[in-house]
């Protein structure tokens, strides 16, 4: 689940079938409704000023920031996503400029901001939603709010590392640590689950051969990535192993654009994973 920042418009011609137009523009990569926000360029660039206000960049200074990092000037398809998305966050946090305030009502003005869905059945909807922006941005913003400096995830495990882990009952399982998850929220590990459980773990560990078990409700697929919600209520039963299993460089990796199931897990939920969908409890 990683949104690709500053994805770009990609247009293909309308092609006519007995006098009909066929609708084959792509309005967006990364783009899945006609809301401002429905876009991934759209939510990360919200992040990216949140997480600038919260580390104590001033809002002029995180605006002049993401118009030199995204270059909106330079591409008129990002142009209205930009404006748009960075004028509803700052109205939103109280600290909505006028420069900003301006090129947001121009790129609903002069029809840029339409132009991807023009002609298309969700046209209207998008219409709406522009509507919508517009009379909020010229409306009175709420008083400044006060961002909270984001904290980010982090893990210190490498590829190869065995974690323990006691269940409910006393026994243990073990993880073996694949690769980390690395995106604007932090990192994050990415595991197995190997096919053992015991009362203790042997010091001289489990053997790199060992069988990974394979969730029962997911096709087979055997990896898991987790966040870090709840961990701090399992630190007693979280054992980073002194072990390491060396990993082949292609294990459990395949190439960039090729689907890689990774079922994604909180802490807090973690016992019902290993129940339900491992067979472990």
């Amino acid at each position: 689940m990683c949104a690709l920042k500053g994805t770009r418009a990609r247009f293909v011609r309308c092609f006519a079938i007995d006098r009909l137009c066929v609708w084959t523009r792509i309005i967006r990569m990364g783009a899945w409704g006609t809301g401002i926000f429905a876009d991934d360029s759209a939510a990360d660039l919200r992040d990216d000023y949140r997480k600038l206000i919260g580390d104590g960049v001033t809002g002029p200074q995180a605006t002049d920031r993401l118009i030199a990092q995204w270059a909106p000037q330079r591409d008129p398809d990002l142009a209205p996503v930009f404006w748009l998305a960075l004028a509803l966050t700052q109205w939103s946090c109280g600290r909505l400029e006028e420069r900003v305030k301006a090129e947001a009502l121009r790129v609903i003005a002069d029809g840029s901001a339409i132009q991807p869905w023009a002609g298309g059945p969700d046209e209207r909807k998008r219409q709406a939603v522009l509507q919508g922006t517009k009379r909020k941005l010229q409306s009175p913003q709420p008083p400044e709010r006060k961002i909270k400096k984001r904290v980010l995830a982090s893990c210190d495990w490498q590829r190869g590392d065995l974690i323990g882990y006691r269940l409910i009952t006393g026994d243990y399982v073990v993880l073996r640590m694949l690769d980390q998850h690395v995106d604007q929220g932090g990192a994050y590990p990415v595991c197995e689950l190997l096919d053992w459980r015991g009362p203790e773990i042997s010091a001289a560990g489990l053997p790199d051969t060992i069988a990974v078990r394979e969730f029962r409700d997911c096709g087979g697929a055997k990896r898991f990535m987790i966040i870090p919600a709840g961990k701090r209520f399992l630190k007693d039963r979280l054992q980073h192993l002194n072990l390491k299993h060396a990993l082949d460089e292609n294990y459990s990796r395949v190439p960039r654009g090729r689907s890689n199931p990774t079922r994604v897990i909180t802490w807090k939920k973690f016992d019902k994973l290993l129940d339900l969908s491992l067979g472990m409890s």
